[in-house]
């Protein structure tokens, strides 16, 4: 079959022939629709990211950890799916040593020895066809189809808000009358992961403001037009943002750029929550004791997230099923375009920078 195969840490991507994955007890066959293309993706085929590395015993994987496909063929015992039926698989599996990876949630490894598919030692989705277990595989309505591919990246954001939540549970905090509406939430970075958790705070009912170095692009502000985010242009700072709003409940980095960390933090009101999403190779902090003592007397908690699961998966696929209708015009801006996989010059285009106003680029088998 053909996949798409990396060579980390070495930079590149290639389509080539690889053998087919055999069907055995307990498993299904997947016919892979499409793939999404992410920045971790880019970070693989560049050879940046540290924890790229192929599965033991080779100098190759598959790429991909975005995946739409439909089940073509059962393997005896494989229960809980049929022929037809769409699926995504999720990308993560767990060390079977501690205790979060034996119950199903390796997104809280305690050991830190899971492994990602496309990422760290399992061959990613950018294939013609996929063998799984079931367990995990999610079940895709078909009248989110031409969205699902998001439901990955939303999933990890679902799990995200969920542990805002359960953080945020040390304090009272919903509004007088029971709702999020009081609270301020501001999201750096507007690229995929910006505008989904952008979105999914206003589904909370929160006033969101999204922070970029620059203006809009014209997708960006049809989009937030839209949802309700207003959006801010940072390249002399937060200072007048903070001026003209106050202080943030919610500050949630999808940049990973530890400069701009540092200016996010005297935006923190008390009690805040700032959340670490994105990861960057470029920048650097000098956190002073001032500054330490600050986030102690307003209690601050800075939290890293990453990683959904199953649970999560499910419930990204019932948002994007919602924002079908509340935000119909939004979500169909979300798929900024499609590349055939067989246009392998263009693949690697895409996979070798950002363009310019991209939010999500689907490839297609």
């Amino acid at each position: 079959m053909k996949a798409i195969v990396v060579r980390p840490p070495t930079p590149g991507a290639e389509l080539k022939e690889v053998p087919d994955p055999s069907l055995v007890s307990g498993t299904v066959k997947v016919r892979m629709l499409e793939n999404g293309v992410c920045g971790t993706d880019r970070e693989v085929a560049a050879g940046r990211l540290i924890t790229a590395r192929p599965p033991p015993g080779r100098d190759w994987m598959v790429l991909g950890h975005e995946a739409l496909g439909v089940v073509e063929e059962l393997g005896e015992g494989a229960v809980g799916l049929r022929e037809g039926d769409l699926v995504m698989p999720i990308n993560r599996r767990g060390c079977g040593q501690c205790v979060n990876c034996r119950i199903g949630r390796p997104d809280h490894c305690e050991t830190g020895m899971f492994r990602e598919n496309g990422i760290t030692e399992l061959d990613g989705f950018m294939s013609q066809f996929l063998v799984e277990q079931p367990r995990y595989l999610v079940r895709v309505p078909e009248n989110v189809r031409d969205v699902a591919i998001l439901a990955q990246p939303l999933s990890d954001l679902v799990k995200s808000v969920d542990e805002l939540l359960h953080v945020q549970s040390r304090l009272h905090f919903p509004c007088e009358d029971g709702t999020l509406e009081c609270r301020k939430a501001l999201i750096t970075g507007t690229g995929p992961i910006g505008v989904l958790v952008s979105m999914l705070l206003r589904t909370m009912g929160m006033k969101v403001y999204a922070a970029n170095r620059r203006e809009p692009k014209e997708v960006e502000k049809a989009i937030f037009s839209e949802v309700g985010v207003e959006y801010y242009n940072s390249a002399s700072g937060y200072g007048d943002l903070y001026k003209a709003v106050g202080g943030m409940d919610v500050v949630f980095d999808t940049t990973g750029r530890a400069d701009v960390i540092q200016q996010l933090l005297p935006l923190l009101r008390n009690n805040a929550f700032l959340a670490f999403f994105g990861f960057s190779s470029e920048g650097s902090m000098n956190l002073t004791s001032l500054e330490i003592q600050r986030l102690i007397f307003k209690g601050a908690a800075l939290v890293g997230l990453a990683n959904g699961q199953k649970p999560h998966f499910e419930r990204a696929l019932w948002h994007l099923a919602s924002w079908k209708t509340v935000w119909p015009g939004a979500v169909r801006r979300l798929i900024t375009r499609e590349v055939k996989v067989d246009d392998f010059e263009q693949v690697r285009k895409v996979l070798e920078r950002k363009e310019e106003g991209e939010i999500k680029i689907k490839l297609l088998w």
